[in-house]
């Protein structure tokens, strides 16, 4: 093979690759939405009562400002368990049909947590971010971010596609530049000892830190 068929197979390669990203992007989005409408439409007023007693009492009373009520429409499709013991999402990904592609995206999507990420910088027009937590902190570059500023800290869910992260859902700013030390010191005490996964603590943990001022 020339030099010249290389560069072109190369290429070609790339221009592949990123067509499937954009594909995998839609489609994050298309289950995304499908999930939430699911979450309005088919959850009944029982289960609304019930997580909002136990989003109140963990984290903090659902309010009429935005953030919360924001934060609180995330957790109750994608954290809060039921009275069947499953999430909505789950419940989503059951009894809806879906292509085997959405599928595996979805599979993926339910165990995404919030994280605190860091904005390093910008590249292309998009943030490349800084995660905070866990054992595997690389700079990665996040598509589908918009109005970030750099050195400013960020909850976001992340879900790896083909050749970049995607976001998923809505992006809340950190309140307090002291709270990953906090939650650092919340892991040690109460997930660490136990072989508790950084995963799992934010799953469970993420949204009082977001709405801590």
């Amino acid at each position: 093979m020339s030099r010249m068929d290389a560069q072109r197979e190369l290429l070609d390669l790339t221009e592949y690759r990123h067509r499937k990203q954009l594909i995998a992007e839609e489609q994050t989005r298309a289950v995304y939405d499908s999930a939430m409408e699911y979450c309005r439409q088919e959850t009944n007023i029982r289960e609304i009562v019930r997580a909002k007693m136990i989003f109140t009492k963990r984290f903090a009373p659902v309010a009429r400002d935005s953030l919360t009520e924001n934060v609180f429409s995330e957790w109750l499709l994608f954290d809060y368990k039921t009275i069947k013991g499953t999430t909505l999402f789950f419940q989503f990904l059951q009894t809806r049909s879906l292509s085997p592609s959405k599928k595996t995206l979805g599979a993926v999507m339910m165990t995404v947590p919030w994280e605190p990420v860091s904005i390093e910088g910008h590249e292309g027009g998009e943030p490349i971010c800084m995660p905070l937590l866990g054992d595997h902190r690389e700079p990665v570059r996040l598509r589908g971010m918009s109005d970030v500023k750099k050195d400013r800290t960020y909850f976001v869910r992340k879900v790896p596609l083909v050749t970049h992260e995607w976001t998923l859902g809505p992006v809340f700013e950190a309140g307090s530049p002291d709270l990953v030390d906090t939650m650092k010191k919340r892991y040690g005490q109460r997930y660490q000892e136990n072989g508790g996964l950084w995963r799992a603590f934010l799953k469970e943990e993420a949204p009082e830190f977001i709405l801590t001022d």
